[in-house]
């Protein structure tokens, strides 16, 4: 191949891919879009969730409560009052209009479960209301507290007795959004710009014009690759960077106790890995452009790859297919763009390994290598190039 002519090819769809505004957007601004407005669709419904109800006023009351009691029931938003309020209220929380009533005997005393008579506290709520039933619970386990024991568990307020990681919780969510995210951003890019590039041209005449040129078909083929690979970097970096915006508001809206905070160096895998898995699904598009007889075509087959790719990388995040994703072992590594979407998660929840990213980011490379020099040899092909 002539290196010269490749340039002089990708240089001329570069130009022409650039000095248009429409396909500037879709490789600039359209993944960062597409994944942060995804992302923000997840906060905002994150926070109505998180947020229902929250400012609601809890209407519950107590009655003959003991003083060191009170505080606590305060805490839980119920208000005191009187016996003789008992029989309006108990009808107000059959008609929802009262959340919660605790009524305590006059003569309430605690025992030590030794004495013939127990003192009897009466919880009146709704199990249809949605405030009722919990608050119920509520107040429950706190009475319960109250209730005698015959040893004290996990007592110790200096010991953290919680020995899990507190962030796996946010780690195996982003594990699962992120990799789909990503890869939804830049595949619209690609599919787009690899069906007008060789399926656009074959349609329009122009790739018949271009290869009557003193110029190897492999030249131009390889040139349009360049193109949609550097273009799809683009994408992918603009992918990232919504991404990278919108994780902290993503985990702040989901009121997760775990921190957002990852090295320099799990960021730098991400990106490595993410582009690579972009030359990789560029690769695969360009392909079925290059077959396509249409840019209709083209984009018609194009989206089953996302699918697909979709489907697994969802599966691969369910506890009932984690097993067989593992008993694949290495050959998950050598499977181009899935390797990715599992090393995306996989770095994310900090538990990659550098040789398994290594020998993606190499299987990735070469395949794309290898795809070039199929869709060179496509382009021998009269009855391809002439659709």
């Amino acid at each position: 191949m002539n290196l010269k002519d490749i340039w002089t090819v990708a240089k001329k769809e570069l130009k022409a891919g650039f000095s248009d505004k429409v396909v500037l957007f879709q490789i600039v601004l359209m993944p960062f879009l597409i994944v942060f407005g995804y992302a923000m669709l997840m906060v905002v419904m994150g926070e109505a969730q998180s947020g229902t109800d929250t400012d609601k006023e809890i209407v519950a009351y107590y009655v003959n409560a003991p003083e060191y009691m009170k505080e606590g029931l305060e805490e839980l938003k119920l208000k005191g009052t009187t016996m003789d309020q008992v029989e309006k209220l108990k009808k107000d929380i059959e008609d929802e209009a009262c959340t919660l009533l605790v009524v305590f005997p006059e003569d309430f005393v605690l025992d030590d479960g030794t004495g013939a008579d127990l003192s009897n506290i009466d919880i009146w709520y709704n199990s249809t209301n949605v405030d009722s039933y919990p608050l119920y619970n509520v107040v429950n386990v706190f009475l319960g507290a109250y209730q005698p024991k015959v040893f004290l568990v996990n007592a110790k307020e200096d010991i953290a007795y919680d020995l899990g990681d507190e962030d796996a919780e946010l780690r195996d969510l982003l594990a699962g959004l992120m990799p789909i995210m990503l890869m939804m951003g830049v595949f619209m890019v690609c599919m787009n710009l690899a069906a007008e590039s060789v399926a656009g041209d074959k349609e329009r005449g122009f790739l018949n014009t271009m290869l009557i040129a003193p110029v190897k078909r492999s030249c131009i083929a390889a040139g349009k690759a360049i193109y949609l690979l550097l273009a799809a970097i683009l994408g992918g970096l603009s992918a990232f960077i919504g991404m990278a915006i919108s994780l902290p508001k993503l985990a702040e809206a989901m009121e997760l106790n775990g921190t957002f905070s990852y090295s320099v160096t799990e960021y730098i895998l991400l990106f490595v890995i993410t582009i690579t898995a972009v030359f990789a699904l560029a690769s695969i598009l360009l392909i079925i452009s290059t077959i396509a007889k249409d840019v209709k075509q083209a984009t018609n087959v194009a989206p089953v790859v996302m699918v697909v790719m979709m489907i697994a990388g969802m599966l691969a995040t369910t506890e009932g297919f984690k097993p067989m994703v593992e008993k694949l072992g290495m050959i998950n590594n050598v499977i181009p763009a899935w390797n990715s979407m599992l090393l995306m998660g996989d770095i994310i929840k900090l538990e990659y390994s550098v040789n398994n990213v290594l020998t993606s980011c190499v299987v990735n490379l070469v395949f794309s290598i290898i795809a070039i020099i199929i869709i060179g040899r496509c382009f021998e092909s009269e009855k391809i190039v002439n659709g």
